[in-house]
């Protein structure tokens, strides 16, 4: 597990703005995969099993969050991201910063979010697909909405040229 913690880390910075939160969630996730280990399926491929059980959990979260945000009155002071992860492809993103690329996704919707995770992540549209339980093919066609749907965002907020 110890291998595939940037999946986990992916996924807490992509759900949520503040440190304090994505730390909360983070181990939310990494509690989820050591309960969810009697549940692997042998011989399966990690990565996109912990993807799985990672957006599961996010997902989950921010309903329960945002419930738990129409009841109280929130008034958190977000701090901005400072650690960075592993790189997206080459080429995908340039010239937007890490904290900039996070904010954007965060504006997505929670299927186009984690759709933009896995392909950034490298997944193949086979192993989303597998991960998401929706074909390839609208794999293809949901990415493709969810990356110009960002592509808008960067543009608009950060006045980026194209990704």
């Amino acid at each position: 597990m110890q291998a595939h913690s940037s999946i986990a880390l992916k996924i807490a910075r992509s759900f949520e703005r503040s440190v304090d939160s994505q730390a909360d969630l983070l181990q939310e996730i990494l509690l989820q995969w050591w309960r969810s280990i009697p549940r692997y399926p042998a011989g399966a491929p990690a990565a996109p099993w912990l993807y799985r059980v990672s957006l599961h959990v996010a997902l989950t979260w921010q309903r329960r969050e945002s419930r738990r945000s129409r009841l109280i009155d929130h008034h958190a002071i977000f701090s901005e991201l400072v650690a960075t992860i592993a790189q997206p492809r080459a080429g995908y993103v340039a010239g937007v910063d890490l904290a900039d690329l996070y904010s954007a996704i965060r504006q997505l919707r929670p299927t186009e979010r984690a759709l933009i995770v896995m392909h950034l992540d490298g997944l193949s549209y086979e192993e989303i697909a597998a991960t998401s339980g929706i074909s390839v093919n609208a794999v293809g066609s949901r990415l493709t909405r969810a990356r110009d749907h960002l592509e808008k965002l960067l543009k608009s907020s950060y006045h980026y040229g194209a990704i």
